[in-house]
């Protein structure tokens, strides 16, 4: 009988340990998402009520947690920064010419 932990990482190609980065950042993902779901419902200076933190903060923070899945994932070597490099600056040049964010004189690159 095959283990079950055998199974998921045969038919997942990951070991326990990178399976469960992958949740973690699958989950602050999900928490990012929320967070700026938030802010384009109540804006970005807006004080939930009971909580401390604004959801500009509250995003911080979640940003910060999912940047830190990231970095982990960089140090187990299942991704290469330099790529996550690359792959960011093609996305702003294409932000460049199918968006409207780099049309003011804000944002700098």
């Amino acid at each position: 009988m095959v283990h079950t932990s055998h199974l998921l990482q045969r038919q997942t190609n990951m070991d326990s340990q990178t399976k469960e980065v992958m949740d973690i950042l699958q989950e602050e993902c999900a928490e990012v998402i929320q967070a700026v779901s938030k802010i384009s419902r109540f804006g970005l200076d807006n004080l939930k009520p009971g909580k401390p933190k604004t959801n500009r903060e509250h995003l911080e923070e979640e940003l910060g947690d999912m940047m830190a899945m990231v970095e982990i994932l960089q140090e187990l070597d299942i991704v290469s920064f330099s790529n996550i490099e690359r792959a960011a600056e093609a996305k702003r040049e294409k932000l460049k010419i199918w968006s409207n964010i780099f049309k003011t004189d804000t944002i700098q690159r």
